[in-house]
């Protein structure tokens, strides 16, 4: 038989996967120590299950988010926010707002007649209770005025959910930009 194989290469790599290395090696004291360190954030981590449930549910909100406000079904976008959500849109040169009213009109108002196209990338979703997360996503957007005026940017969205009436909703949302470009329809057509 090969070294590290058997019988007793078998009974060495199910006492370290158990921990009852330690105790065979009469290490019983270091179970304490072990115990002690845990941090408070680690005791009180949401549940594995609980924590894949609402990343999922979160992903599928700012799915609607963003094909809410592409097709303009403004009572669809409302169902994503938390009536007082807080809207910090000064990345874009926009204002700071709170509620998804003054949220919605603000849209309605200076993309409500544009042709636009938002993606959301590479989520980073935190579920830090049964019922809040926080999440970062990487955006790429196109605008399109009249036909004529484009703009094309990217950058971050930086939010905060909460399940309201049994759903996740955006609870605060801050929009920052890496690079933000006026496209003349030739520049973006190559023609």
């Amino acid at each position: 038989m090969a070294p590290g194989h058997g019988r007793s290469a078998t009974r060495r790599r199910f006492l370290t996967g158990t921990g009852a290395a330690a105790a065979a090696l009469g290490l019983t004291h270091a179970v304490p120590a072990i115990a002690e360190s845990v941090s408070p954030a680690t005791a009180n981590a949401v549940d594995p299950a609980v924590s894949v449930a609402g990343v999922r549910e979160i992903k599928n909100l700012k799915a609607r988010y963003f094909r809410a406000i592409d097709t303009k079904d403004w009572e669809l976008l409302k169902e994503q926010l938390a009536d007082d959500v807080a809207v910090d849109t000064t990345g874009s040169l926009g204002p700071k707002m709170t509620g998804a009213d003054a949220f919605i009109g603000f849209l309605k108002l200076t993309i409500g007649s544009a042709k636009t196209v938002h993606q959301g990338h590479m989520p980073e979703i935190t579920v830090t209770s049964p019922t809040t997360a926080t999440g970062v996503w990487a955006l790429q957007d196109l605008l399109i005025w009249l036909g004529v005026v484009r703009v094309i940017g990217f950058g971050h969205y930086h939010e905060e959910y909460s399940i309201v009436d049994g759903r996740w909703r955006i609870s605060s949302t801050k929009l920052t930009r890496v690079y933000l470009d006026p496209l003349g329809e030739q520049r973006l057509f190559g023609v």
